[in-house]
């Protein structure tokens, strides 16, 4: 905490000497309160207001000392200074009021400026505490920091033998922040902090053991445990953090769905590993699970899967390297034109196959972009790889539409015009060629600036198109508002199709309402033929799905839309 030296309020305790103490606190530039009972300063101290005290103990060491151990544990709690007055014959005085807890001992004779001086230091080192107290706390969630867990870990394999790491990461928060904008995501990110802490704290854990919880990153928190930790214990412990995002989160009127991944890492007591080398194993394990399903827990084992653990940790690095290797695969999902029977358009997904680990997911993949701040550099480069890919096609394909992505991190990116007007140039696609599919999330941290940016790429041409479509509370009027061209569906909004009437009735007025708008509606995650008829019926100008066909490489695309056989549904 910042101290304001000039308006500071300092306690005085002095059985003999207050007024004079107050008079030189004063010369010091700031502000005294005297308070002549023990009783009453402690009061004081509790409070948690006082930020440095002044006992003067002179000609009265024995009294002036023990209200120094009195006050002096409080003043620590509340991470304040204090500073003790000593005369010269006060022998080991000096020793037992540092023992009692005091930030600065002064010793007389001294002047106003010596005194001054003393009362400064205190109050500077208030201020350090403060600081080094911020360092040790997240400040988004108050939980201990990255920076706490390793000194408490350090501080407890001293005494402990046992200790272990879970390492946490949450999963979908990319996306959410993506489609909501970062203060929805740091809400969420909060409610998350919560929950766990309800789980962790020391009064949920075994005789002798202690538990720490901390938020190593945007998106992993990590639950230390010290003293008797058992296997079957430590996968209890894991299961009910991950059962922990079994329900929703709530922010504000939303309900977020996360999940959760789990790596465990243990101290051999045989051959102990250093407090870093834990927390990394750990990290590898969270990789591996990382690239299982949601719910997944995988504990570090350095005899079996050591080295391959280690080598997921690395992902980040990887993903700078398959960036700029051009590593990273493109498929292209076929939509249909509902009017003419036609493939009208694709749009561009993500795949990695990394080298060790094979085919990782797009949640996989937007997680590790989104944890080393790739996800800019990820967006520009995959939106410019599709744009040269749509241009080698055959001449027979030069009607299709691009469709491509686009999150709140590129509209807030400065470059994001230039680099897509850069990229349209590069590639000779024409702009009306191009459509940008955005969520409402994309708009909410700030619509004004959003609107104003997608406005003027509009101009140029290109479409604007609102994706997951359904998903938001406040969908339709963001039609009204927002420069866009259509809407696309959410596959909720599309299985809703196939569902009751009233389900059915709510989807079939959206239609309606967005065509009498203007705005064209692609119905998404239409996988059954009864999808597709209904999609039909409800008045829909376009259908994606599986019942069209899976997401294409780029030769198999071509060879499928030469092959489509208008009014043909499959292929």
């Amino acid at each position: 905490m910042m101290v304001s030296r000039e308006t500071e309020v300092v306690l005085v305790v002095s059985p003999r000497y207050a007024n004079d103490v107050a008079m030189s606190v004063e010369a010091a530039g700031m502000l005294p309160r005297v308070e002549r009972q023990p009783a009453q300063a402690l009061a004081q101290c509790e409070t948690g207001a006082v930020r440095v005290a002044v006992v003067d103990a002179r000609g009265a060491v024995e009294q002036g000392l023990a209200i120094a151990r009195l006050l002096g544990p409080e003043i620590g709690r509340h991470q304040g200074g204090l500073l003790v007055l000593l005369s010269r014959s006060d022998v080991g005085g000096a020793s037992l009021a540092e023992a009692a807890g005091a930030t600065n001992v002064l010793v007389s004779p001294f002047n106003n400026t010596a005194f001054g001086n003393a009362l400064r230091l205190t109050a500077s080192s208030v201020e350090q505490r403060g600081e080094e107290a911020d360092a040790l706390r997240d400040a988004l969630t108050g939980l201990a920091s990255a920076a706490q867990l390793q000194e408490w870990m350090i501080a407890q394999q001293a005494s402990t033998p046992g200790l272990v790491v879970l390492t946490l990461g949450v999963g979908r928060i990319a996306a959410i922040n993506a489609a909501y904008g970062r203060s929805v995501a740091d809400e969420a990110l909060r409610s998350v902090a919560t929950r766990l802490a309800g789980i962790v704290g020391d009064r949920f854990a075994t005789p002798g053991q202690r538990r720490l919880l901390a938020r190593l990153a945007a998106a992993e928190f990590a639950v230390a445990v010290s003293g008797e930790v058992g296997v079957r214990e430590m996968d209890l412990l894991a299961r009910q953090l991950v059962s922990a995002f079994a329900t929703p989160f709530r922010t504000g009127e939303r309900e977020i769905h996360l999940t959760a991944r789990i790596g465990i890492a243990w101290r051999d007591p045989q051959k102990p590993e250093t407090v870093d080398v834990l927390i990394r194993q750990s990290s590898a394990a969270l990789a591996a699970a990382r690239a299982a399903e949601p719910g997944a827990i995988i504990m570090f084992q350095p005899e079996t899967q050591g080295d391959t653990l280690l080598r997921m940790a690395d992902l980040v690095t990887d993903l700078h390297q398959a960036i700029e290797s051009d590593d990273i695969a493109l498929l292209f999902q076929p939509i249909l034109n509902l009017e003419t029977g036609r493939i009208a358009g694709v749009e561009a997904l993500v795949r990695w196959n990394h080298r060790a680990f094979g085919v990782l997911d797009a949640e996989t993949l937007l997680e590790t972009a989104a944890t080393a701040e790739l996800a800019i550099k990820l967006g520009r480069h995959i939106r410019a790889r599709a744009m040269r890919e749509v241009m080698s096609w055959t001449p027979a394909l030069s009607a299709l539409r691009l469709a491509v992505n686009i999150t709140a991190a590129d509209l807030a990116d400065p470059g994001f015009a230039d680099a897509l007007r850069a990229g349209l140039a590069t590639s000779a696609l024409p702009p009306h060629r191009l459509t940008l599919e955005v969520t409402e999330g994309a708009f909410i941290e700030n619509i004004a600036d959003a609107a104003e940016v997608l406005e003027g790429i509009r101009k140029s041409g290109i479409h604007i198109v609102l994706d997951d479509f359904g998903t938001g509370f406040s969908s339709l009027a963001w039609m009204a508002r927002l420069p866009i061209d259509g809407i696309k569906l959410d596959r909720s909004f599309t299985k809703a199709l196939g569902g009751t009437e009233r389900e059915r009735i709510v989807v079939e007025t959206v239609v309606a309402l967005a065509r009498r708008l203007g705005l064209s509606v692609i119905a998404e995650g239409v996988e059954e033929p009864f999808q597709l008829a209904a999609a039909i019926a409800a008045g829909c100008d376009g259908v994606q799905g599986y019942e069209i066909a899976v997401p294409l490489p780029s030769r198999r695309l071509v060879e499928f839309c030469e092959g489509w056989v208008v009014g043909a549904v499959g292929g």
